[in-house]
């Protein structure tokens, strides 16, 4: 089979994220390179020639076509068709060396680098937070984590997580969609082994979300994975981060306990000056305890700077968080979404009885069965709570 290519253009070896695959303990002894293509699908795991050839390139490209055999120009074509090379004179995508996983789990590092290439070709801006940057930075013992955190621009969010579902995941349906409760869009993989966790904001931080996106974004340094650049906060500033996150209340899980307030101190004693990277990133006001006892001195708080999303966690029960969340939104909007959280919509009403743990059957069981899980939750939390020893 015979090649001719365009005048003046040579092969490039192109990635979204690649890896040197040799000696992985969870791969096949043959798998060689890990490679991320630029067209949409899953990683592919290169072998044999194709993996030769595609080494042989990076680090050495653009190549002519005419360096190389019509055997390996086959080859190199059907990389082409899989998005692993093209022809031209440059390509932002270029791979131009291989480097051995820096995180245990290479696929998962994979997706850092998808989803900042994603990003980067739409123009967003986004900081990854959380995950295995805490344990590099020295913030926490655990190194993997089962999902990958990125906070991208506000203005921006919905955009990603619709650029991203092509790639093999789909955004997880939430009654608050549309509205300022809604802080996260999860995306559940269908072909990808973690889930995505998109952030429009950092809940707990008294800014709104685009002074806090980009105080966040004016303080963060660069990590490499699969060969791509992403941005991580600081040490200071994901000691904060952390430290905000790990003291945010759950649903029914009562006051901070003392263990979680030593865990927040921990991270911010990290910080070289906790108080002022607390207060450029608006988290004074649910870290003020902890801060005081790590500046020996009480830490002041105005008395409007308290998170919208804050208090609605820390009722006892769904029912009642609900309820307070609703709050929050302007008069027009709460009839709507009150409407959807008591009857939901399909893909809502199916995905909480994934998320519970119940084999799917139909949507309108789905819905029965989410109001009677709330109302004996409410039940519960009323019954302990007329037994709490304060009360007698």
């Amino acid at each position: 089979m015979s090649f001719t290519s365009p005048p003046d253009e040579r092969w490039i070896p192109v990635a979204f994220g690649a890896l040197d695959a040799r000696g992985i303990p969870t791969l096949a002894a043959e798998a060689d390179v890990l490679a991320v293509p630029i067209v949409p699908g899953p990683a592919l795991c290169l072998v044999g020639d194709g993996a030769t050839l595609w080494r042989e390139l990076v680090g050495h490209a653009p190549r002519t076509p005419r360096e190389f055999t019509p055997e390996e120009n086959v080859v190199l074509e059907h990389l082409r068709d899989r998005g692993l090379v093209v022809l031209g004179r440059t390509h932002p995508a270029a791979v131009t060396h291989l480097d051995p996983p820096a995180l245990s789990s290479p696929l998962h590092e994979l997706v850092y680098a998808l989803v900042q290439r994603v990003a980067a070709s739409l123009g967003i801006r986004c900081v990854f937070v959380k995950g295995p940057a805490l344990h590099h930075q020295g913030l926490r013992e655990r190194e993997h984590s089962g999902d990958v955190d990125v906070w991208c621009d506000p203005a921006r969010w919905d955009e990603l997580a619709a650029a991203l579902a092509p790639w093999g995941w789909e955004r997880e349906p939430d009654p608050w969609r549309g509205t300022s409760v809604h802080h996260t869009a999860t995306m559940t993989p269908t072909s990808w082994g973690c889930e995505i966790d998109i952030h429009r904001r950092f809940p707990g931080l008294t800014l709104d979300d685009s002074e806090a996106f980009e105080a966040v974004f004016a303080t963060t340094t660069h990590v490499r994975y699969a060969g791509v650049a992403v941005a991580v906060p600081t040490t200071d500033a994901h000691a904060v981060l952390a430290a905000v996150h790990v003291v945010r209340p759950e649903i029914g899980a009562g006051p901070r306990s003392e263990t979680t307030s030593a865990s927040a101190k921990n991270l911010l004693a990290a910080a070289d000056d906790p108080l002022r990277h607390a207060r450029d990133l608006g988290a004074i006001a649910v870290l003020r305890d902890e801060l005081s006892i790590i500046t020996g001195r009480r830490v002041h708080v105005p008395e409007d700077a308290v998170p919208r999303d804050w208090a609605w966690r820390g009722r006892p029960d769904r029912l009642r968080a609900y309820w307070t969340a609703l709050q929050t939104l302007p008069l027009s909007a709460r009839l709507r979404v009150a409407r959807r959280l008591l009857w939901p919509d399909d893909d809502v009403a199916l995905a909480s009885e994934r998320r519970a743990g119940v084999a799917v059957t139909s949507a309108s069981s789905a819905r029965r069965r989410r109001l009677t899980r709330a109302a004996r939750a409410w039940v519960r939390s009323r019954f302990h709570g007329s037994r709490r020893p304060s009360d007698e």
